[in-house]
């Protein structure tokens, strides 16, 4: 009898001492080129969740994706179902949350939801799912079950999702409002709210009168083996105490990685890797709610660093879109050839996605005006506050580049660049001109020019012998193009301060301010209707006394489309000189697709633009052309550029629609194309 106990004693503790965590992760980049980093996230599974009594607080409807709308009460168009044949029994899938979000150990972008009162986050062909207590092996599974029963959105109720708040701290809401039950009589208001770093899910109940069907309320995993109840609301016939909902915390798990020496942490979910040659960093987690232990293991392979620039004369436009990394990040192209480089610095530092793109054209080329720029232009644009984040950034010419300019800069009449390291004169005649807002070349931007040239704080020219290139590095506010010129030969009298434009009551009105050292100006305020062919709209002579005072013109006369503007200066002495060119839209709708960049892609997922006049919600369709749908997100449009990742890891090759839908304006396309 002793060796009985004695081997049960073993069994027990040899069963304890070896349960296992699973542990996966995802490296944004699994190779990288030597000097620039990657994000590495780790996940762990099995987890079980803790259900506590919290007070009822629903999150404000927003009023825009409506699933389902019974009475047609919302004035928004739902959106087309998934499965099912009616809202009886309905189901839509791949709903976007807005932000990663672990559920049981595993990472999820999107869910299924329910007219029946449920969500779930894997495959499912289940539109009823209720009727048992939970856990239950019977569909759905890997699922949060908010009033899961027998519910119908046919005739009255609505319901609709949303993504509330602001990184890091978003919740994701599904919202059932005033639902029926099937039978029996009764309706249900309630939340499923999702909660981001934290991944904590809470079930907000207000109202629930049916007393005669079987209602469920938890969380189940992917097996259907394991799930988490609020008290006394397991598939029973009776609720309680509305006041109350519930919040289901899952277990910590605590993640130690090594080797630290390339880490920005050794400890957490998330780590910063810079590694500086191939290198496999081991991952071990624990429960610190039972004691489990897994551990995993990731390598992260590191090329080379390139010293080429990228991008070649008359080539494609080459781009990397990766996150900046506080100390300084190197964009580099696939082969590892150097784009820019970007730092963090100044008032509102850049962080997040950053996507960095350079072109080369076959030769310097006049753009829009008399104006000469260079072969190499570089267009920078963070995903996050792109018109007011602040940055040091570090841009690469060849002096190729600077001899092709100084072949056409006379007969454009700009000074030469220099010659070589030593021509501190050509270094002092060098401009580099940002463009602010949307656009692809000089005479398109939406935004106001800015000239940077040595005489600026902040502003170097270098010549690096040891990779024979010129270095230009300068602290920016604010993101877009850039492009690389010189000063003019000619001296003008006349300064520009600004030159910008505005709608106000369906007129367009131009307003200027300029420094004038002559005695007179004279001034032309021109405008095209397509950026090309000026019309002279106003023109007059100016004191230099006149010239201390701001300058407005109002355009009553606009035209329905595009109004491009610009002004034409003449000082005393008869030099002439362009501002630069201000684009004023009459807006059709309250909002604009600019571009999704790149268009073409592979694994990358692209930024979709989008120019708004108002704030709204805006959703997101991907399509093909035979109308099925692949992904479904939504956002919150700011007024102004607004840069959206498209999340299309899952889509197969093929040609793509990209729609989007708002209140307010109709659905704009775009197509994309991944190889």
């Amino acid at each position: 009898m002793k060796k009985y106990y004695l081997l049960l004693a073993f069994i027990c503790f040899y069963y304890f001492d070896f349960a296992q965590l699973t542990v996966t992760s995802f490296a944004n980049n699994y190779t990288v080129c030597s000097g620039n980093s990657t994000q590495i996230t780790a996940f762990a599974s099995p987890v079980s969740y803790t259900a506590t009594s919290i007070t009822t607080n629903l999150i404000g409807d927003y009023g825009v994706n409506i699933l389902a709308d019974g009475a047609g009460i919302t004035g928004v168009t739902p959106t087309p179902r998934s499965g099912g044949i009616n809202n009886n029994d309905a189901r839509w899938d791949n709903i976007p949350i807005g932000f990663n979000f672990t559920f049981y150990g595993n990472p999820y972008t999107s869910v299924n939801v329910s007219s029946n009162g449920w969500i779930n986050f894997s495959t499912t062909t289940a539109t009823t799912g209720f009727g048992f207590a939970l856990p239950n092996a019977t569909d759905p599974n890997n699922a949060v079950h908010g009033v899961t029963a027998n519910l119908t959105l046919a005739a009255t109720g609505v319901l609709e999702y949303y993504t509330d708040g602001a990184a890091p701290n978003r919740v994701f809401v599904v919202s059932y409002q005033d639902v029926p039950f099937a039978s029996g009589g009764g309706t249900t208001t309630f939340q499923i709210q999702l909660y981001e770093t934290s991944n904590v899910v809470e079930l907000h109940t207000s109202t629930c009168t049916n007393t005669t069907l079987g209602k469920a309320q938890g969380v189940e995993n992917a097996a259907g083996n394991a799930a988490t109840t609020a008290a006394a609301r397991n598939n029973t016939n009776t609720w309680s105490g509305f006041a109350n909902s519930f919040r289901f915390t899952p277990d910590v798990i605590n993640f130690a990685w090594s080797p630290a020496t390339y880490l920005n942490t050794a400890v957490g979910a998330v780590v910063t890797a810079t590694p500086t040659s191939s290198t496999t960093y081991t991952i071990n987690a624990t429960n610190a709610s039972n004691g489990q232990t897994g551990s995993a293991m990731v390598t992260i392979t590191v090329d080379p660093a390139s010293n080429t620039l990228a991008a070649t004369p008359g080539g494609a436009t080459v781009c990397q879109n990766i996150s900046v990394m506080a100390g300084g990040t190197n964009y580099r192209d696939g082969n590892c050839n150097l784009i820019t480089n970007i730092t963090p610095s100044g008032a509102t530092p850049v962080n997040n996605v950053v996507n960095s793109c350079v072109k080369v054209d076959a030769n310097a080329t006049n753009r829009g005006t008399t104006d000469l720029y260079l072969t190499r232009k570089y267009d920078i644009e963070p995903q996050v506050n792109a018109a007011n984040a602040t940055a040091t950034i570090k841009l690469y010419y060849l002096q190729s580049e600077f001899d092709n300019f100084n072949t056409k800069a006379s007969d454009s009449g700009h000074k030469a660049l220099p010659t070589g390291p030593s021509d501190a004169t050509g270094i002092g005649n060098l401009v580099l001109r940002q463009f602010h807002g949307t656009g692809t070349n000089p005479t398109n931007y939406t935004g106001a020019s800015v000239d940077f040239t040595t005489a600026i704080g902040g502003f170097t020219v270098v010549w690096n012998a040891t990779r024979n290139w010129w270095e230009i590095t300068v602290p920016v506010d604010g993101f877009s193009g850039f492009y690389l010129t010189s000063t003019k030969v000619g001296t003008l009298n006349i300064g520009l301060n600004y030159f910008k434009g505005v709608q106000i009551d369906k007129k367009n009105v131009l307003s200027w301010k300029v420094s004038c050292s002559s005695t007179q100006a004279k001034f032309e305020l021109q405008r095209s209707k397509e950026g090309i062919n000026y019309t002279t709209i106003n023109a007059f002579t100016a004191s230099k006394e006149r010239c201390d005072n701001p300058f407005t013109y109002t355009d009553e006369n606009r035209i329905d489309t595009k109004n491009y503007y610009r002004l034409k200066f003449i000082d005393i002495d008869g030099k002439t000189t362009i501002s630069n060119i201000v684009l004023l839209t009459q807006k059709a709708t309250d909002y604009s697709l600019v571009s999704i960049n790149p268009n073409l892609i592979t694994t990358q997922n692209p930024i979709l633009k989008i120019d708004a006049s108002k704030k709204e919600m805006v959703t997101i369709v991907v399509s093909d052309f035979t109308g099925r749908i692949f992904s479904n997100q939504a956002n919150q449009l700011q007024i102004g550029l607004n840069q959206i990742s498209l999340f299309t890891n899952s889509l197969a090759a093929g040609t793509y629609n990209v729609t989007t839908y708002t209140n307010s304006s109709k659905p704009q396309t775009l197509k994309l194309i991944k190889q």
